[in-house]
């Protein structure tokens, strides 16, 4: 039995500053301001204000140093990045009503020529991630990423730990058309309804991102992550299949991740969006920005 989750995202056009509904989709992030959520320092030298209607968030360059703050959940007081271009830092202050206060970190630097991220969260059983990117020559591939993290389930309390090793290239294949293929391998020991044992995993990854016309990009990518140690009866595979529309309108661009179940109808009944007889909605998220 395979898992298959169906989604939609509409990202800005022209490969310009987006947001996580584009990188979801094409499965990267270098290149797009997103990149600084997990590599700090990568909040240099960008300009540019989002909002995905729960939040707001604003990233700016002021004499070589980047500042950014971001309203963040309802608990959090302060929700900040600042980076100089070398390093970058990004700090968090929750204060719950009745909780204890929490602080979060993250620490961004290049060192050695990969890109290195660190996060960590002072509550109990908060979740650490360490995360680190570079360049690469090996047959296919000219980028290479290393994953490590680790926390706890909301649920059940169930610690668990996910590591990955992976290598992607994305290349150029037409007028204004990108593809990437990626291959990694991983291990996750995070509760799921997939795998009850750890599973070991080797991962594979498309993305095609070309532009339909000047204000509109149209993306498309596809996950495949396969158990090596699949016990009797577990699934060997699980795929997520994705597609995405961008739409820039010059320094605003628009990005929607559109329900799953809209894909299935407009590719079986296409007049249904057409004619506005449609029952599903179009979008099950959105991010609008604005860059300077």
């Amino acid at each position: 039995m395979k898992l298959r989750n169906i989604l939609i995202t509409v990202a800005a056009a022209g490969m310009m500053f987006a947001s996580t509904d584009r990188t979801g989709v094409i499965g990267y992030t270098e290149g797009d301001y997103t990149d600084y959520h997990t590599f700090a320092h990568k909040a240099a030298n960008y300009n540019v204000a989002y909002t995905a209607g729960d939040d707001f968030t604003a990233v700016w360059n002021v004499d070589g140093t980047t500042w950014g703050f971001s309203s963040g959940g309802d608990d959090e007081l302060v929700n900040m990045v600042w980076s100089n271009g070398t390093y970058g830092v990004s700090a968090g202050l929750n204060m719950p009503a009745g909780g204890d206060t929490t602080f979060d970190f993250g620490f961004g630097m290049e060192l050695m020529g990969y890109d290195v991220g660190f996060s960590m969260d002072t509550a109990e059983n908060g979740p650490m991630s360490l995360n680190a990117r570079g360049k690469c020559n090996l047959w296919l591939f000219d980028t290479m990423t290393f994953g490590y993290h680790a926390a706890t389930t909301a649920d059940t309390g169930t610690d668990y730990t996910q590591l990955n090793i992976g290598m992607y290239k994305v290349n150029s294949v037409g007028a204004n058309t990108n593809f990437m293929f990626g291959m990694g391998v991983g291990t996750d020991d995070m509760p799921n309804d997939n795998w009850v044992d750890p599973a070991t995993l080797v991962k594979t990854n498309f993305s095609l991102e070309t532009e339909l016309a000047d204000w509109c990009d149209i993306r498309v990518g596809y996950a495949k992550h396969f158990n090596m140690a699949a016990a009797d009866g577990e699934s060997t595979s699980v795929e997520a299949y994705s597609a995405g529309l961008g739409f820039d309108y010059g320094s605003t661009s628009l990005d929607m991740t559109i329900s799953s179940d809209t894909l299935d109808d407009v590719v079986s009944n296409p007049l249904l969006y057409a004619t506005g007889r449609n029952t599903n909605g179009l979008a099950a998220s959105w991010t609008l920005s604005y860059s300077w």
